[in-house]
């Protein structure tokens, strides 16, 4: 399926997933997409190995746990997800040194609870893991405990060239 752009999210400064300014992380944008949907674009590098050529676990499931949680922020931008639990299946070796695609999505948004779903995928629409997952909400600013968060730290990452669309696997 063709899913359109319609808006990209913010990063953050030190955000493992989506951070700029962290030398170790992913450095993944986030777009929000029509019918809900939330797509992280990344690549991982030699950093984020476990074995040869091959990301790690943790790494693919910290990708889906943030793709899935900033999925809310469609709706809401100054809310967060904090996660209560996930249930990751690994189906096939998530490469390193390629773009890849973490995609989320809400699938029960209750007043304090919310749950979702996710995969990452290869630019070739293979599926290489899946995740369900439920979160508990937490506005913004208690999370970052008042600090300048939201006005220094939370910032819009223009993109050389803006994609329009998007064809993932479902």
């Amino acid at each position: 399926m063709i899913y359109k752009v319609t808006r990209k999210q913010n990063n953050s400064e030190m955000c493992f997933v989506c951070g700029m300014s962290n030398h170790s992380g992913l450095h993944t944008f986030f777009y929000e997409l029509e019918g809900k949907k939330l797509l992280g674009i990344f690549k991982g590098h030699d950093i984020h190995q476990s074995y040869p050529q091959r990301m790690h676990g943790g790494i693919i499931s910290a990708l889906l746990d943030e793709t899935i949680g900033r999925a809310l922020q469609i709706e809401d931008d100054l809310v967060f997800g904090v996660t209560i639990e996930m249930n990751i299946k690994y189906l096939k070796p998530v490469p390193l040194d390629q773009e890849l695609r973490a995609v989320g999505w809400i699938t029960s948004n209750r007043s304090r609870i919310f749950e979702g779903e996710g995969y990452i995928c290869n630019t070739e629409n293979e599926i290489l893991a899946t995740c369900t997952a439920k979160y508990m909400k937490q506005p913004v600013l208690t999370i970052v405990n008042g600090e300048n968060f939201v006005e220094e730290q939370w910032i819009y990452v223009a993109d050389d060239e803006s994609p329009v669309s998007f064809e993932l696997p479902k």
